[in-house]
């Protein structure tokens, strides 16, 4: 579609400049459109539009009831869709569900993946649990292929990283750190670790002294089974917590060898949840600290250089073909949710769009050709 329009710009340029436009004159000046391009700019070699993949889970019985006339299946708390995009990111949605192939296709055209938090089982099949695997796989080959394809887990996807890392034991121990806002408790060489050797004085001050961390979680990961399942040779620990009876639990890690990430806090709360008696924590320092870990998370997406086959293709993916439902007014956790029907219905849609795209492609050239001929004959 973008080369259609590209010969009817240099035509247009053409017909008024006659032979004072070369067309290797007009190609340099298409190619000096984007600053992205230039390397004085793109000083690091960054991919300036990444896009991350952001898995749907299983919607849960209470919006489900508030919309009986809809086929609802999966959901993405919008929160999650923000945080990416208030660092510089896109977002993909990725359907649970589905066969090994559809991740496998959609990886290869993205540039990071994150596991959001929620509130599904992991015995749950067909759901959260089994794309979270596939996921983990798939990028685990990636890495090892010398692709750099980071996964991040926040909550619920942080023990679905360390669960399946820990098979066929379960890793996880009962907690209660529910609507707890905590600073951090950090480990020894917590600063040479990938996630904190960049941070700023300021942010690590904050996180450290602050309550600034929103923590919702039932279970924990703790040092003990770390020892005992010998976690520690594939996660480094950079923060501890303690739950509300006093249980420690390890709240942020990363992988020894892949670009892989977990908080078990919610950095995209403080951010983007307001809805009432949370106990998130909402001031400027708080903002300040959870902004670090979107930085951090987009930046690293910044250095997969994937991409999808064209612009259409990308269009009909990315998050903003759905608009988000204020469901905090229906009694969820979450402000805003992107509420999804089967994936069969989302291809619908995008079957629908891309026919749409190409009527309007077309369209668009021939009444441009049909208007040049007027204006410069």
């Amino acid at each position: 579609m973008y080369s259609i329009f590209f010969l009817l710009f240099c035509q247009l340029c053409f017909q008024y400049f006659g032979n004072e436009l070369t067309l290797a004159y007009a190609k340099s000046f298409v190619k000096k459109l984007d600053v992205n391009d230039d390397p004085a700019v793109n000083i690091n070699n960054e991919n300036t539009e990444p896009i991350i993949g952001v898995l749907s889970q299983e919607i849960s019985k209470l919006i489900a009831s508030k919309f009986p006339e809809r086929n609802y299946k999966s959901y993405i708390a919008a929160s999650y869709v923000k945080f990416v995009e208030s660092s510089g990111g896109r977002v993909v949605p990725i359907w649970i569900g589905q066969p090994r192939e559809y991740y496998e296709d959609i990886m290869t055209k993205i540039n990071g993946v994150l596991l959001p938090g929620g509130a599904t089982y992991f015995n749950q099949s067909n759901g959260y649990h089994d794309a979270g695997r596939y996921i983990y796989e798939i990028a685990i080959e990636m890495n090892d292929k010398g692709i750099h394809f980071p996964l991040w887990g926040t909550c619920l996807g942080f023990e679905l990283l360390v669960y399946l890392s820990a098979q066929p034991n379960e890793p996880r121990t009962h907690c209660s750190s529910r609507a707890q806002a905590l600073p951090l408790e950090f480990e020894k060489d917590y600063d040479k670790s990938r996630l904190f050797a960049n941070a700023s004085a300021d942010v690590i001050h904050i996180l450290k002294t602050y309550p600034v961390t929103a923590n919702f979680h039932l279970y924990c990961l703790t040092q003990e089974t770390f020892a005992a399942m010998k976690l520690n040779e594939i996660w480094r620990v950079m923060s501890l917590n303690h739950d509300w009876n006093g249980t420690e639990f390890i709240s942020t890690i990363e992988h020894l060898r892949y670009p892989f990430y977990g908080t078990q806090f919610h950095p995209e709360k403080n951010l983007f949840e307001f809805v009432k008696k949370r106990n998130i924590t909402h001031t400027s320092l708080a903002i300040r600290a959870s902004q670090y870990f979107g930085n951090f998370m987009v930046n690293e997406a910044r250095r997969n250089h994937q991409y999808f086959a064209n612009r259409t293709e990308e269009a009909n993916k990315l998050i903003y073909n759905y608009n988000p439902i204020n469901t905090g007014i229906l009694g969820s956790s979450f402000q805003q949710q992107y509420l999804f029907d089967d994936e069969d219905n989302a291809s619908d849609t995008v079957d629908r769009l891309n026919k749409s795209l190409i009527i309007f492609s077309i369209t668009s050239a021939y009444t441009a050709l049909n208007l040049s001929r007027e204006v410069w004959l």
